[in-house]
């Protein structure tokens, strides 16, 4: 197994972080530091991060629901709330991010070559919200979200955008991402000068939250497994 994918399924990190850690040389293998990418770990090497020992673990991937007013970082210097006080294990990480204040499922796992698969934009994974904003965007506006929203010169935003109705003055709307850059919600709507006041993530890759109560995580069964294994 080559070096960065190893590294990544003992739980480090993405496998784009673990390509920083082998560049940064805080990798060894039998006690020297390995540098080389293409490096393939043998079974009676004994790999460290950080002088610390690493092995492949049991590999583990749980569905949160994650309530408003928690962010998807390990520390946070202003003393918010973090997903990992819900989880049943410190070493796990999120497969990508929400928002503060948004809502929704987030998968956390030890398994880095799947957040890799997830997260990296040649994949494609579709992530899916229910967003309620304070005006509503035209036909033209949903077309040209479609085709792709040109910010400046480095961000084109895409998204699929459906209407669903009217609730007390508010509108609510169905959307599907591919990319999920940062904010990018919330960039579109603002870009028309609309205020997002609701954001919630419903489904990732195929994989809903079922009963999951908002603030509790289960594990995710083999079925969904299978369906993300059929995804990638």
């Amino acid at each position: 197994m080559r070096l960065n994918r190893y590294i990544a399924q003992c739980g480090v990190g993405s496998r784009r972080k673990c390509d920083e850690y082998i560049a940064k040389g805080l990798i060894k293998i039998n006690g020297r530091i390995k540098t080389d990418f293409s490096y393939n770990v043998k079974k009676n090497d004994l790999v460290q991060f950080n002088n610390k020992l690493i092995e492949l673990p049991d590999l583990e991937t749980y569905i949160l629901n994650k309530p408003k007013g928690y962010i998807c970082t390990k520390k946070d210097n202003f003393q918010r709330k973090l997903i990992y006080d819900l989880l049943p294990d410190k070493s796990l990480f999120s497969i990508g991010r929400l928002d503060y204040d948004t809502t929704g499922i987030i998968l956390v796992t030890n398994d880095g070559d799947l957040s890799y698969k997830l997260t990296h934009p040649k994949f494609n994974v579709k992530k899916k919200y229910n967003v309620l904003t304070d005006a509503k965007l035209s036909k033209k506006n949903i077309k040209d979200i479609a085709n792709g929203l040109k910010i400046n010169r480095k961000n084109i935003l895409k998204a699929k955008i459906s209407y669903l109705c009217k609730v007390h003055n508010k509108y609510e709307w169905d959307i599907t991402l591919t990319e999920g850059k940062n904010r990018e919600i919330k960039r579109i709507f603002n870009y028309f000068d609309i205020n997002v006041i609701k954001l919630h993530r419903y489904e990732f890759a195929g994989i809903t939250l079922k009963k999951t109560s908002i603030g509790k995580y289960r594990k995710m069964n083999k079925e969904e497994k299978r369906k993300l294994e059929s995804l990638l």
